[in-house]
């Protein structure tokens, strides 16, 4: 009897690195706590670290594996594809209220929650509205808040709440490229923002200062203090091509940052696009010389 203690102590092992690892539903779904959104919705924590895959290069999607009881809320019009037995619940996640508030800071009206019903494991893709890099963030990391530009939000664990964060001065709201209000994203979870171009992150000290352009913020967390500063030098301010004012983040705290911002390439998209309708000039042009053509081939069945 003694020689099978050990063998049964190895098997129990064996057991716990098998199924447990590989399928963690079937053996841990009775101590998977369930945690409920502000709207009520309840549901299972996602592990992102296994359920979350970035792919592409400069315009991403990301894919993430849905487990029976799991609630994945996400940007309406952000689905790629389902997979079988993945079922899409949109609504405005708290009322009109929370339908309006999420407006205001960019986002739609509506929201989608993705859950799975079948017995083994469910895939739903998103894609961005925009070509974008996909930054994944655990709030509860960076102090339970984190504050964004607008519309930054793709999807979350469904217990991330979208609020309205007010700039703390006029000049910010009206020079500072992101508006009066920005993004803040609070509770329990992870959350995936969009950032377009190169994206970079920059852990700032107490008191260190970053100027950085309009429109290329991407999110910032609560400790960083939010302002605009106005552009020193004639030449600087008319030529420089930055405006009158810059925006400045003091620490301490951490900042991402993003290279092409959406604005910037959708200004200069309309600023190549010739005035009076150079789109019908190209259309027409295209038509005379189908005309001439024949024409041409007129002409010479004439000569024949």
């Amino acid at each position: 009897m003694q020689r099978l203690i050990p063998v049964l102590r190895a098997a129990s092992s064996a057991t716990r690195r098998g199924p447990i690892a590989r399928y963690p539903h079937r053996t841990l779904a009775s101590q998977t706590p369930t945690l409920t959104s502000v709207d009520g919705v309840v549901g299972e924590p996602i592990d992102f670290d296994l359920a979350a895959k970035i792919e592409g290069n400069e315009s991403q999607i990301v894919t993430i594996e849905l487990r029976p009881n799991q609630v994945l809320r996400a940007e309406s019009g952000a689905m790629m594809y389902l997979t079988e037995g993945v079922e899409m619940n949109t609504t405005t996640g708290g009322g009109l209220s929370a339908g309006f508030r999420r407006m205001m800071t960019g986002q739609n009206f509506f929201i989608s929650d993705y859950t799975y019903s079948g017995n083994t494991v469910g895939r739903v893709a998103l894609g961005t509205d925009f070509p974008s890099k996909i930054l994944r963030l655990n709030v509860p990391e960076y102090g339970g808040k984190l504050v964004c530009q607008k519309g930054a939000l793709l999807c979350a664990s469904h217990t991330i709440d979208v609020q309205m964060e007010f700039t703390k001065s006029f000049a910010s709201g009206f020079f500072g490229g992101e508006g009066f209000i920005l993004q803040a994203l609070t509770g329990q979870g992870d959350v995936f923002l969009k950032a377009g171009g190169t994206l970079i992150r920059r852990d700032l000290r107490d008191g260190e200062e970053l100027r950085i352009s309009s429109g290329c913020l991407v999110a910032f967390t609560s400790q960083v203090d939010y302002d605009v500063q106005m552009v020193k030098g004639f030449a600087n301010v008319f030529a420089g091509g930055e405006g009158l004012f810059i925006t400045t983040l003091k620490g301490p705290g951490t900042v991402w940052l993003q290279g092409q911002p959406p604005q910037r390439m959708i200004s200069e998209i309309a600023r190549r696009v010739p005035a009076g309708g150079g789109l019908g000039f190209m259309v027409g042009s295209g038509s005379s010389g189908g005309g001439d053509e024949g024409s041409d081939q007129g002409d010479n069945n004439e000569q024949k």
